[in-house]
């Protein structure tokens, strides 16, 4: 017999599960829409759904009444009878029902040991003990449950679910099935998707519970049902607890082994007969030699059963949101470990940061703050404290929300049953102990938990839109860029690139260090930017940044350098080393010294900054919020879509564009951007967007999603393409819908990009019968039409990150960071945002930081430009604090220098 806790049998009313008919529902007609997706053939299994589609409910049935308790625990062959009868009414067809429609044969609940399960009396009415939260519950359907969570339109979800069933990517749908998602935006569709993998599981991991309990023969229709109903992790953990076998070795599984099992289910039920200690007791046995022992034995069995009560654990939960739970942290005596200790404990833990020490944490030092108001960064930084024990951290709990949870358990084990002194001193002992051992310390992980959760989304949220503002900072073409690697002892390497990123010259100076030689660097750098007629410097924010930028000030007010025409830059070289010794690299540079190629990675970064920016992992780009202390499986997928999401918004010529930048457009892979690039240089450049399905490994599917983002420009072809519509954003599948309008326009494919041509488009859209009659013409959704004449009338191959108007901040002197006075005002650029502020280099050997409570209820972004007054200045530090004046409106466009 089994030998798990029994579930709280209580007088309650019985639970009314629901099955919802939500396949039967109509959604938004579909008129002719060609483009509502379909069904997939290879749907993810949703039995639960189906089942509820089909309307059928298998008969309830509750476990044990006091008809049938006698007798599940009699002979087996009754069992066997009864099983026998089970499978013949299954097998029986005469109701109609097909019999994978009814849901399989009820088992017996799980028992209790020995005689006691006989005595122990049930009400006809008993119910698993669930409280009214959980009545009337619905076995839902995936896109119903997607709906519910995200708030969002039962057909929007139920599109999206299809979608990404078909293998849709986020990119595709956003562009060109935005009228199937009611115009929802990627970021958002992003969570979306997140919430919709989770649901997936969510199904998957509850029936894999359920064909667990089938095999165990502890599963009947309602425990089914009501597995099949939780809408999240938690109430599925809740549910599946009073099933889950304990741990082998535990003090209630050693317990039980010792036959107490049916002693503490007759003191915690009050089932007669009544329990005496002394009549358990044997002197034979070492672990029942005394009553001590005994009663020992039997609080231990009681405290499993309580722990794992349903009904307990969702009282808990609702008194955790309920009740004022404090977070406390406090300073660890071993916070004087050596920086070495610290160093290798940062580094074992993915950290980069060697000068990690105890300073970093002094906010958390003395801590107190209600969960519900602890921040994501707040929980970030203390998590990581207490990693390196820097921190000790508590959850700390009232007396109300103790009171609470245990007048609660002994209402519901207290209220009826045979009443003796035994049975209160066993039940209040065992109660006390099982809050403090167990109950109390599932709080604790259960808040932490939760914490984590919310501050592991938010960093991952911070990186994402960090990381999306800074690979669609705006280019800057048409210049010859000097990328310098600023360093001491290995000096400051020199790369030299073209208007088209082409490596012109490279080589190596050193102002710095023992090795300095000023004079020989201030001569070849002015021999180099004379040779090449650059006027425009890229320098890189790592190591000797501050000190070569001092140098190059001296020159300018030297006169060495022309003030007038040659600016510098300050770029972002995070990530630079790790991509010069990348395999990338290697292809790209095979003869090349690595710290050179990190000077053309610099150079490039203000060139074009996706195009580099994307051969480097997101992660090292150094533009999040605590990344390193997130999931990174998470963390990865995440970025790889944000890169996906602006490649492809920007859109490449399919004829020159590199593997780093080819492999994010939506659709494809790197084997699959291999194959491109191995095709176009056997068999020539693409003539066209279609011939990318005579490639090996792009099938229809594939090309339907990478076709839109992918572009056959003049300039790679000679001048001249077979189609125009290759160069826009109409996609291949709205070509004829294109080439209609254009017709009825009087224009020509030729004339695609002209002024003329964009406004005669304009003109058109504006009348709404036009768009009325395509529509009705081509059997399309009304959106579709006004994408395709929005995409008509942009500008040919222009590039829409200058729309973000995100331009690199050029300066021409330095400003010491002790020759700044508080209330002094300053201008710069924001370099990072996160969730309590935003760090801002205005010149000075630091980035300083406004907090968020001095952002005037503005939202920053990188590449921002904002004027800020000085709040503090802290020298040992190294720290600056700044407050939000005003925003810049207009930006520096001073890298426009070209001369005629």
């Amino acid at each position: 017999m089994s030998t798990r806790p029994r579930r709280l049998a209580a007088k309650k009313a019985p639970i009314v599960i629901e099955l919802s008919d939500s396949e039967s529902e109509t959604i938004a007609s579909k008129g002719n829409d060609e483009y509502m997706p379909t069904e997939t053939r290879s749907r993810i299994v949703d039995r639960a759904g189906r089942t509820a589609a089909s309307g059928v409910t298998a008969s309830r049935k509750r476990w044990p009444d006091p008809k049938t308790s006698s007798s599940s625990g009699d002979a087996p062959a009754a069992k066997k009878r009864r099983a026998k009868k089970d499978k013949e009414n299954e097998s029986n067809p005469s109701n109609g029902v097909t019999e994978s429609e009814i849901a399989p044969p009820l088992s017996t609940p799980p028992e209790v040991d020995g005689a006691a399960h006989s005595s122990i009396p049930v009400s006809s009415n008993t119910t698993t003990g669930r409280s009214s939260f959980w009545e009337r519950r619905k076995v839902w359907n995936i896109h119903e449950l997607l709906a519910e969570t995200e708030h969002i339109q039962p057909t929007a979800a139920r599109n999206i679910v299809q979608l990404f069933e078909n293998e849709n990517t986020i990119p595709f749908i956003c562009r060109y099935r935005r009228d199937l998602v009611d115009h929802i935006t990627p970021d958002r569709l992003r969570d979306i998707r997140n919430t919709y993998t989770e649901i997936v599981d969510l199904r998957k991991k509850a029936e894999n519970i359920v064909n667990t309990l089938e095999r165990e023969n502890v599963l009947n229709t309602e425990i089914r049902e009501e597995l099949m109903c939780a809408k999240t992790n938690e109430e599925l953990e809740f549910l599946y607890a009073p099933y889950k076998p304990a741990s082998k070795g535990t003090l209630a599984e050693r317990a039980k082994a010792l036959g107490l099992q049916q002693y503490a289910d007759c003191l915690l039920y009050g089932t007669a007969p009544r329990v005496e200690l002394s009549s358990i007791v044997d002197p034979s046995n070492t672990d029942l030699a005394t009553e001590e022992l005994v009663l020992t034995g039997i609080c231990n069995i009681i405290i499993h059963n309580i722990s794992k009560n349903t009904s307990v654990l969702e009282e808990l939960r609702r008194l955790q949101n309920v009740h004022r739970i404090m977070l406390k942290c406090s300073k660890t005596k071993s916070t004087t470990s050596s920086k070495t200790t610290t160093s290798k404990s940062a580094a074992a833990n993915g950290i980069n940061d060697k000068k990690l020490d105890s300073s970093k944490f002094e906010n958390y030092f003395n801590f107190l703050a209600d969960v519900k108001t602890t921040k994501p960064h707040q929980t970030l930084a203390i998590n990581r404290g207490e990693k390196h024990k820097f921190l000790t951290v508590k959850v700390e709990t009232n007396n109300y929300l103790k009171n609470d949870l245990t007048r609660f358990i002994s209402d519901q084990y207290m209220s009826e049953g045979l009443m003796y002194p035994l049975r209160r001193d066993v039940f209040t002992r065992s109660l006390e102990e099982c809050f403090t051992k167990k109950l109390h310390p599932l709080l604790c992980r259960q808040v932490r938990a939760e914490l984590k959760e919310k501050a592991t989304r938010a960093s991952i949220e911070v990186f994402g839109k960090n990381l999306k503002q800074l690979l669609l900072m705006s280019p800057l073409k048409g210049e010859r860029i000097l990328g310098i690697d600023p360093g001491y002892t290995n000096g400051c390497k020199l790369a030299l690139i073209s208007e088209t990123a082409d490596v012109l010259e490279t080589g190596v100076i050193y102002p710095h260090g023992r090795q300095a030689n000023k004079r020989g660097a201030e001569q070849k750098l002015v021999e180099l930017l004379s040779k090449f007629n650059c006027r425009i410097i890229a320098l890189g924010n790592g190591t000797a940044c501050r000190d070569t930028e001092m140098w190059l000030s001296s020159l300018f007010q030297a006169g060495i350098l022309d003030a007038r025409s040659i600016r510098y830059s300050i770029v972002n070289e995070n990530g630079a080393s790790i991509y010069s010794c990348s395999d990338v690299a290697t292809k790209e540079f095979p003869k090349m010294d690595r710290n050179e190629i990190s000077a053309v990675s610099i150079a490039r970064r203000l060139n074009d900054p996706l195009s580099e920016y994307v051969k480097i992992e997101p992660r090292h780009l150094g533009v999040g919020m605590y990344q390193h202390d997130v999931n990174e499986k998470t963390l990865t997928e995440t970025l790889n879509d944000v890169v996906s999401e602006c490649v492809s918004y920007v859109g490449v010529d399919l004829n020159t564009a590199s593997l780093s930048v080819l492999k994010h457009i939506a659709g494809l892979s790197e084997k699959k951007a291999e194959k491109i690039i191995e095709h176009r240089t056997q068999k020539g450049p693409f003539q066209s967007r279609k011939d990318l399905l005579s490639v090996r490994s792009i099938g229809e599917k594939t090309y339907v999603q990478c076709a839109g983002f992918v572009r056959i420009e003049p300039l790679s072809m000679g001048g001249k393409v077979k189609n125009p519509l290759d160069c826009t954003w109409v996609h291949p599948e709205s070509y004829k819908l294109a080439e209609a309008v254009i017709q009825k326009c009087d224009l020509k494919l030729s004339d695609i990009g002209k002024a003329v041509f964009m406004q005669r488009i304009k003109e058109f859209g504006m009348a709404q019968n036009n768009l009325e009659q395509l529509a009705e013409q081509h059997k399309l959704h009304m959106e579709r039409v006004k994408f395709v004449l929005v995409a008509l009338q942009r500008e040919l191959l222009q590039d829409y990150r200058a729309d973000l108007d995100k331009r690199p901040l050029f300066k021409q002197g330095l400003t010491r960071l002790d020759e700044l006075s508080i209330g002094d005002v300053v201008t710069g650029a924001v370099t990072n945002v996160t969730h309590f502020g935003a760090f801002v280099d205005i010149g000075v050997e630091r980035d300083g930081l406004i907090h968020k409570s001095h952002m005037n209820n503005c939202e920053l972004s990188i590449g921002d430009r904002i004027i800020a007054s000085v709040l503090k200045v802290d020298m040992q530090r190294r720290q600056l604090g700044l407050r939000l004046e005003n925003m810049l409106e207009e930006t520096d466009t001073s890298f426009t220098l070209k001369t005629e």
